[in-house]
């Protein structure tokens, strides 16, 4: 099941990309969170409980809008980057930053892997960048932005995840993500919206019902079932899809270079991900 959801989560990634070419970016991303947590929301054990609790009201509500910002910037930088493969593993570094968003914020404290871990994802994000086809673009500087901001959102919903279920968090995060960006995107893109082709709809409904509903679906069912450090390790694979279906959907094959700072990025997030008791 694990495996499944970070196969769809790459998939995420193509459909995405299809999706955006026929509906304004925000407008798309904003929709497909808030359609998604309204079908996730049925599931969820009274969220209202919840928010009427204020201090998990209160990380909830901020996680839910530094996913919503996170979020806005990913699907911006996902319209202009040129290797959505290498962009993956950028994205990927948010997996990294959580402990360190928590140290920051929390005080957690950070272990001498998440250093070694941190120095690898360094030297594979540099390797990125070397050769003549490499450049540093806007898209990288967003994507790595947006991983920070993703990383708070999950360090915020860290603080309520234990008096909670998953889909009580998954559903309010998804909806309050999805009208945060609307709120953003509706004065900004309203006026360039127009009804896209079958097509178009075709791909918002798969990045909705596939991409989002059934992949965290699994994902959920097969945390239950497993570790949870074995499910971070199967995760650690969604990147390494969405590189993949890059290089056979899209055409678009990494250099040498790009691919050993893809392969370094993934061992620096797989070791932390490994730290867990599986």
């Amino acid at each position: 099941m694990l495996a499944a959801a970070a196969l769809l989560a790459g998939a995420g990634w193509l459909f995405s990309i299809q999706a955006i070419r026929e509906i304004p970016p925000l407008i798309f991303i904003g929709s497909r969170f808030l359609v998604a947590g309204i079908f996730v929301l049925p599931f969820a054990d009274d969220p209202l409980a919840a928010l009427r609790r204020s201090s998990q009201a209160v990380w909830l509500l901020a996680g839910g809008v530094m996913l919503g910002a996170s979020m806005m910037l990913w699907i911006v930088g996902l319209k202009l980057t040129s290797n959505p493969g290498v962009a993956a593993f950028i994205s990927a570094m948010g997996n990294l930053m959580v402990p360190l968003v928590g140290a920051g914020l929390f005080g957690w404290p950070v272990g001498r892997r998440l250093r070694g871990a941190m120095v690898l994802a360094v030297i594979g994000l540099g390797l990125l960048f070397i050769g003549p086809a490499a450049a540093v673009d806007a898209s990288h500087a967003i994507f790595a932005v947006s991983a920070g901001l993703w990383a708070a959102s999950i360090a915020f919903v860290k603080k309520v995840s234990t008096a909670l279920t998953a889909t009580t968090v998954t559903a309010v995060q998804l909806i309050v993500a999805g009208l945060a960006i609307l709120l953003v995107a509706l004065p900004l893109e309203g006026g360039a919206a127009h009804w896209p082709t079958i097509a178009g709809l075709g791909w918002f409904a798969a990045s909705v019902l596939i991409a989002t509903c059934l992949r965290f679906l699994l994902q959920f069912r097969g945390q239950q079932l497993v570790s949870a450090g074995r499910a971070g390790l199967f995760m650690c694979f969604e990147p390494v899809w969405t590189l993949l279906f890059s290089v056979v959907f899209l055409g678009l094959m990494p250099t040498p270079f790009q691919l050993l700072g893809c392969l370094v990025i993934f061992l620096a997030v797989f070791s932390m991900a490994a730290r867990e008791r599986i």
